[in-house]
């Protein structure tokens, strides 16, 4: 007769160490994670998507902002402070952070793009959104 534990889940380990409110292990534990795992939990637990963002490494944080759907960008980016919001947004490949921007309203991209380093506001993708909005203004 052999007695197995049960391993528990993906989500009951994230569980677990969320309650824990310990960041560093938060962080550790949602960076040694598959990147599409992390945004499967995004969708999972919407009372914890900025929080998952907030407390990953800005270079993992943006791989997972950018696969995730619109609908939760926007959220995540409404939620997150804005020093936060910069990181994430100045780590995102140019051509991501356009596509972004692109479905915001004029109001909101005017705003995210003060957020941007002097070098990323720069970028010739960021141009044509910032023609967009001053067409649709």
């Amino acid at each position: 007769m052999s007695l197995e534990l049960e391993q528990p889940t993906f989500q009951e380990q994230f569980e677990a160490v969320i309650k824990t409110e310990d960041k560093l292990q938060i962080r550790d534990f949602l960076d040694d994670q598959n990147i599409s795992d992390v945004a499967q939990l995004v969708d999972e637990f919407p009372d914890y998507e900025s929080q998952i963002i907030a407390n990953m490494s800005v270079h993992r944080a943006a791989s997972v902002f950018k696969i995730l759907d619109l609908s939760f960008q926007k959220r995540i980016i409404h939620e997150l402070p804005a020093n936060t919001t910069a990181s994430l947004l100045n780590e995102l490949p140019a051509d991501d952070r356009t596509d972004f921007l692109e479905e915001l309203p004029s109001n909101v991209v005017r705003e995210l793009i003060k957020l941007l380093d002097p070098e990323e506001r720069k970028s010739p993708f960021h141009y044509w959104v910032i023609l967009k909005i001053a067409l649709v203004a």
